[in-house]
């Protein structure tokens, strides 16, 4: 079996992505780098752009929240929801 913890993130309310290009870019290319790094499973955008689940493989939850908290959108974000699943 795989463990895989699914980070679900939400942006507050009062924020406009469009506002945030400069941020939204160096969020992608941290993300390109965990996923060339092997950390993602899979990534999802959640519906109308207001936040993302995010699947990392085999990694502990204190190394997902140590990834998660060091994103440049993360204090855009609503606090993170983490799920620990099998797969």
């Amino acid at each position: 079996m795989i463990n895989i913890t699914a980070v679900i993130l939400t942006l507050k309310e009062d924020v406009k992505l469009e506002e945030l290009a400069d941020v939204l870019k160096h969020e992608q290319e941290v993300i390109a780098q965990w996923k060339q790094a092997g950390y993602i499973h899979d990534m999802y955008l959640r519906e109308g752009r207001k936040g993302a689940v995010i699947l990392f493989n085999e990694l502990t939850e204190l190394k997902v929240t140590d990834l998660v908290e060091s994103l440049p959108l993360m204090p855009y974000f609503k606090p993170a929801e983490y799920l620990n699943l099998l797969k």
